[in-house]
């Protein structure tokens, strides 16, 4: 009995935290350390991007990483307006990946990342 009771607790619990860890994912903030960020001294990955010198595995992950974003709320502003900018994101980053001849004229274009903060991101107490 007391075995059975453990178990279960031990299920119960591991269950709970992978539901956690689930929850916790942000894909806005995945998106951006991802491809928008870069330690000090080093180019962010959506500017090797415009440049032509990210890996082709990393602009994949990033495409990934936007598709995600998708059916994300923002943390402000109106959803369809968030919806529209992430999918010429998504849009601009799948001619990046096929290579198309304009793909990074249109990237550049999609990656308007103060028309999209302005309107979406919440500013942090005290701003």
């Amino acid at each position: 009995m007391n075995t059975r009771f453990l178990t279960v607790s031990a299920l119960v619990a591991v269950a709970t935290s992978i539901g956690f860890a689930v929850e916790q994912t942000n894909p806005i903030k995945d998106a951006m350390d991802f491809a928008h960020k870069a330690p000090k001294g080093e180019k962010k990955l959506s500017d090797k991007i415009l440049d032509g010198t990210a890996p082709e595995a990393d602009v994949k992950k990033t495409l990934e990483l936007y598709k995600a974003m998708l059916d994300t709320k923002p943390p402000k502003g109106e959803q369809a307006a968030y919806k529209e900018k992430v999918q010429k994101l998504i849009v601009a980053t799948e001619e990046v990946v096929e290579k198309k001849p304009e793909a990074t004229a249109h990237y550049k274009e999609a990656v308007n990342c103060k028309a999209c903060h302005s309107e979406h991101k919440s500013s942090p107490p005290g701003k």
